[in-house]
């Protein structure tokens, strides 16, 4: 499966706001119709190396994964992981031996994750994964104004994210977990910066919404994960805020989806929310991400006594994390995507960082400042995959 991350300061991309609509209109971007829609002034090719050049100032970013349609050559079209980027071209891969250069009124634009919305309306939207290989489950928005104290995050400046196992339409269905995805510091027009990491069965959202803690982005999840459980047909996992918290207060109160805990350690009140438990029966139920077989305990993921890089190689260390449930309490599955760093590594911004090798594969993540911890938390999303 083909990892693709956007970021707000994409060319085109939607911008997250404390407005209503505002994290719907990102959503519909990234997963269903992509942005920053281009035409193509020509494409060439050499061998198997196409070179598409566009307008100055195209956007486009080394190793963006483009969607190229209407080439009456159809070999130029599909998904393109672009290379070799410049102001006004850039190269990809095809295959076969189309005729060049390419003919046709072409376009590009960031791809989207391809997933499809079966129901939306006014400030809300229900999003699913096409991939028939995974359970399907239903993710549903809401930016809805909540009604109460706006001191405690209510109003617009955060969403209603929920996980349905069916949804007759867009208000009804079974099988309800549900959590907070906070935008924004205020029911302002000002852009928060945001970083979502995904691919065809589930996708991390990681927002700095908050105005008093720059750099600190929260990570929100939606989507299958690879489980211990064969057949597991609620292997499903929405994850956020589980409480909202005060209008000034640390982005880190009331959330852990950027803190690892120790195995074994009780599961509480977590915003983490698996479809049901492993025995496949009743509700919803509670989890959190674990590492390590030591005493109970957690910390920001990243946030460790190791400097930064390690003495003893000048290196940087990740390792993986487990989903463990409530019931038992039981290791359900991997989680996908976000790995723990050993070290805070320095990301004054979301950082991309080049030949990790993991179960012997070359990986590229991207690191991104966690709110836990002070600020001392980093995250690790996997560019490279696959997740599963």
């Amino acid at each position: 499966m083909t990892i693709k991350w956007y970021q707000s300061n994409q060319n085109g991309a939607p911008q997250i706001t404390g407005q209503a609509g505002s994290l719907i209109a990102v959503l519909n971007a990234c997963l269903l119709n992509g942005f920053n829609l281009r035409t193509l002034t020509t494409i060439t090719r050499v061998g198997n190396v196409a070179t598409a050049t566009a307008d100055a100032g195209h956007g486009f970013r080394e190793s963006d994964t483009v969607l190229i349609a209407s080439a009456n050559e159809t070999a130029y079209n599909g998904e393109k992981r672009i290379r070799n980027v410049t102001t006004n071209s850039f190269q990809f891969d095809v295959t076969g031996d189309p005729a060049t250069p390419a003919t046709g009124i072409i376009t590009a634009k960031v791809a989207p994750l391809d997933w499809e919305s079966p129901f939306s309306g006014a400030n809300k939207a229900v999003y699913r994964a096409k991939d028939v290989t995974g359970n399907r489950l239903f993710l549903r928005i809401d930016e809805t104004p909540l009604t109460g104290d706006a001191n405690y995050g209510r109003g617009a400046r955060t969403a209603l994210a929920q996980m349905w196992e069916v949804l007759n339409d867009i208000d009804n269905g079974t099988g309800k977990s549900e959590t907070w995805w906070r935008k924004a510091h205020n029911e302002s027009a000002t852009a928060r910066p945001w970083v979502l990491v995904g691919d065809s069965k589930r996708f991390w959202l990681a927002v700095n919404w908050s105005e008093s803690y720059p750099n600190r982005y929260v990570p929100y999840f939606f989507g299958d994960f690879p489980s211990f459980k064969a057949g597991d047909a609620y292997g499903t996992v929405i994850a956020g805020y589980y409480d909202l918290i005060y209008n000034w207060g640390d982005p880190a109160s009331n959330e852990v989806s950027d803190y690892v805990y120790s195995v074994g350690t009780a599961v509480g009140n977590t915003g983490i929310w698996l479809a049901r438990g492993y025995s496949q029966l009743g509700g919803r139920i509670n989890a959190h991400w674990v590492s390590a077989p030591a005493a109970n305990g957690g910390t920001g993921l990243g946030y460790t006594g190791i400097p930064y890089p390690n003495p003893a190689d000048n290196g940087i260390y990740v390792m993986p994390m487990m989903i463990q449930e409530q019931t038992g309490p039981s290791l359900r599955g991997r989680l996908p995507g976000l790995l723990c760093p050993l070290q805070s590594i320095p990301a004054p911004e979301p950082w991309k960082y080049q030949g990790f090798v993991i179960d012997g594969t070359q990986r590229e993540l991207l690191v991104v400042n966690g709110s836990q911890s002070s600020g001392g938390a980093r995250m690790a999303f996997d560019l490279t995959g696959p997740w599963d």
